[in-house]
């Protein structure tokens, strides 16, 4: 494991990494240059394998990201600390949530509270409404290339922080903690997001019995199963999460060239909650 750039409590804005075995490694506390429109967030738990990165536009694992309404905010600076306890691996991340999403024509942002507020409640009729994605992706893919008009994260004062403390022991186990303290009034929830790379992970499955190949999967989709897990069958891996009291289950994944390679899944908890949120990952083979 590796630290540099130390605060004086320990801390760095330095990737950190953690070795569960010979060839695979967990990566923390720094994003990567990516062509990805989301290179801004600071990441979570992105997976290494054989040198490999198979994190592509993925947030990683354990990633917090708020939402006040019909907005949202990502983590935009991040400090980790990393120590051992026995044959235990404990990875701290401090967030600054103070990224949020902005439109864009060029190099002008383009503002107007009324324009975002209605930005929101499409991207929730886009979660919320399977039936009607196919409409709201093209109507919005029409638009985009009439009016040269990007999506991307801007900087803005800061919306909270959040505090992410994993527990990694040897097996593939990754006990997560999760806690934010939003600065702003109307905190509604909390994602808890867990992405990789579209183009590793392109097989879903759950304890319903639901098994999915990349296209057949989609974007984010509601579960109610136990367990539900990403399998890259290449290098015969995957993760797997349990459903979680106090939280609502989430999957998805989508692929599109220079724009678009995650798979995932998330936890969304109402807020503020007022405690920490927990729940577990297992890195594992496909059986």
């Amino acid at each position: 494991m590796s630290s540099q750039n130390q605060t004086p409590d320990g801390r760095t804005s330095r990737r950190i990494d953690v070795k569960i075995s010979k060839d695979l490694i967990l990566f923390a506390g720094q994003n990567r240059p990516q062509e990805y429109p989301t290179s801004k967030i600071q990441k979570g738990l992105v997976i290494f394998l054989k040198g490999e990165d198979l994190g592509e536009e993925g947030v990683g694992f354990g990633l917090p990201v708020l939402k006040f309404g019909d907005e949202a905010a990502f983590p935009g600076r991040s400090s980790s600390r990393i120590t051992k306890e026995g044959d235990l691996t404990v990875v701290e991340i401090d967030y600054d949530l103070n990224l949020a999403s902005r439109l864009a024509i060029g190099n002008r942002q383009i503002d107007g509270d009324r324009l975002y507020r209605a930005k929101g409640r499409i991207d929730r009729l886009h979660r919320d409404r399977p039936p009607l994605r196919r409409t709201i992706n093209l109507a919005s893919a029409l638009l985009r290339r009439a009016l040269s008009v990007e999506t991307r994260l801007a900087e803005t004062d800061s919306f909270g922080r959040a505090r992410v403390v994993y527990t990694i022991s040897r097996n593939g186990r990754i006990d997560v903690r999760v806690r934010c303290w939003p600065k702003e009034k109307g905190c509604t929830e909390m994602a808890v997001m867990n992405e990789q790379g579209a183009s590793s992970f392109e097989r879903f499955r759950n304890s319903e019995g639901l098994d999915l190949l990349g296209k057949e999967i989609g974007p984010w989709e509601r579960t109610s199963a136990e367990w539900s897990e990403f399998v890259d069958s290449k290098h015969g891996l995957s993760f797997k999460l349990w459903k979680t009291e106090g939280a609502e289950p989430f999957y998805g994944r989508e692929a599109r060239p220079g724009r678009l390679a995650w798979a995932g899944l998330a936890h969304v908890v109402p807020m503020p909650s007022g405690r920490e949120f927990e729940y577990k990952i297992v890195l594992g083979a496909p059986p």
